[in-house]
């Protein structure tokens, strides 16, 4: 069993084995929620108890430290874009500085739109 982050969903894939192609074949099982990945009583029946366990595993593990890479990134924002400050009026000319800029006017946009659509703007 492997898992598949798709936009706000997670699929649960399972891969066997097939002799005629000598190779896996993936099908998905089912789809959680990220935002709050619990298996469901119907999907639950679907998996095996090794699947259900890896399920657990990952949810403790991987999507944990997703979320507080996430929560890091927030709570550390301003710190960052102090010190990016600093950088570009030090590299205002470079190359470099014109490829990251593109991005992050991007991403820039996306996050206000984020906090707009939530009402954290004043």
């Amino acid at each position: 069993m492997h898992f598949r982050i798709r936009k706000n969903v997670v699929q649960l894939i399972r891969t066997a084995y097939d002799d005629s192609k000598k190779k896996g074949i993936n099908s998905i099982i089912g789809t959680v929620q990220l935002s709050k990945p619990s298996l469901s009583d119907n999907l639950r029946m679907q998996l095996t108890a090794e699947e259900i366990c890896a399920f657990e595993i990952w949810i403790n593990t991987q999507h944990r430290t997703s979320m507080l890479r996430e929560e890091m990134a927030a709570m550390t924002l301003a710190e960052t874009m102090a010190l990016a400050e600093k950088w570009f009026e030090r590299n205002s000319g470079s190359s470099a500085t014109h490829t990251v800029v593109r991005d992050i006017v991007f991403h820039w946009q996306s996050l206000r739109k984020v906090l707009a659509q939530k009402g954290l703007l004043e």
